[in-house]
């Protein structure tokens, strides 16, 4: 089973001196942990939405909350109990909040089955956060403009993979609090829009922004493009 690892702050986090490197040598030795990178500070996020004919591109996240994403870990494990093992064992369990979510498998309707939805993730220089927002117009993207946006990225080096997230319902949110595991059911902070899926996009911040705005979710819902940190020493 392959999971999404949410790696977020937490203002009542614990400090802790884990090294964070020793838990990706841990889970990477096992055959675990696929992949992952840390997300530089959300105050330069760009959020993207469509609202009819309109591009709307603003700078910051979609929300001011307090608890953001840091970064993301891709395991595979072999049900949700090591998963949770997995994100229990992570600095910032202790530091800030794990939320795992189950990727689910991304049908894209009849003639769509040769589009490839996984690549080099970690050669990406941006995330795309896909999330719903309930206050949006109602909008079903047609499965064959998702392939058409996916293979476009494709040829253009935009589109580098992605991955769909099955509903909120299904998240589990995992803390280390004075040493004890609190496992809950649930996303990492509690606001109606929440991931359904992300995107690892190339290229200058321009040509993201506007591949982004083409993604058909972003219709119906917030797209945040936030920049992998790669130069970390």
């Amino acid at each position: 089973m392959k999971y999404v690892l949410f790696v977020a702050t937490d203002p009542a986090g614990e400090p802790t001196d884990e090294s964070p490197e020793a838990w990706v040598e841990k889970w990477n030795g096992r055959g675990v942990r696929t992949e992952g990178m840390p997300l530089r500070p959300v105050d330069e996020t760009r959020t993207v939405r469509v609202r009819g004919d309109r591009v709307l591109v603003t700078d910051g996240p979609f929300a001011e909350t307090n608890e953001w994403i840091a970064g993301y870990d891709l395991i595979e494990a072999a049900d949700l109990d090591e998963a949770i093992e997995v994100a229990a064992s992570h600095p910032m369990a202790t530091g800030g909040r794990i939320e795992i979510r189950p990727v689910a498998p991304l049908d894209l309707g009849p003639g769509t089955g040769n589009v490839p939805h996984e690549g080099d993730a970690p050669a990406a220089r941006f995330l795309g956060i896909l999330r719903t927002d309930p206050a949006a117009p109602p909008f079903t993207p047609d499965p064959a403009a998702v392939a058409h946006w996916v293979l476009d990225g494709i040829a253009s080096g935009r589109y580098l993979g992605g991955e769909h997230l099955r509903p909120v319902h299904d998240a589990t949110l995992v803390r280390r609090r004075a040493g004890e595991v609190l496992v809950t059911d649930g996303a990492y902070a509690d606001v109606p829009e929440w991931v359904s899926g992300i995107v690892f996009i190339d290229g200058e911040w321009e040509e993201a922004v506007d591949y982004l705005a083409r993604c058909p979710m972003a219709r119906s819902g917030t797209a945040e493009l936030r920049e992998f940190w790669t130069d970390l020493t």
